[in-house]
């Protein structure tokens, strides 16, 4: 059977099986953390996909909501600087818009 499966992160060495993280040079904590975030997505998805195979839905359901946590810090979106200011500043001229025309 020839399945997918979760590699470990570029951060993880071979020596460092005892959960420690070796830090590559030139890999900056934020890309650490996020190379972690997806092993552990891949990892979890893969657990929950068996309990889901044999109907551990109690089991299952915690590991979904582990995995959706996960993926999300593995793809954690940073907001350019200055972007929320414009943002804000858009949703001040739609309100005063509305004040006015209603």
């Amino acid at each position: 059977m020839n399945r997918r499966r979760a590699q470990p992160p570029v951060s993880q060495t071979p020596e460092a099986r005892s959960l420690k993280i070796v830090l590559p040079e030139g890999l900056s904590p934020e890309q650490r953390q996020r190379d972690a975030a997806e092993y552990l997505a891949d990892m979890i998805l893969e657990l929950r996909n068996l309990a889901r195979s044999v109907n551990l839905h109690t089991i299952m359901v915690p590991l979904e909501y582990a995995y959706y946590e996960a993926f999300g810090a593995a793809h954690r979106i940073e907001v350019p600087e200055g972007e929320i200011e414009r943002i804000k500043r858009l949703v001040r001229v739609g309100e005063e818009s509305n004040h006015r025309s209603g």
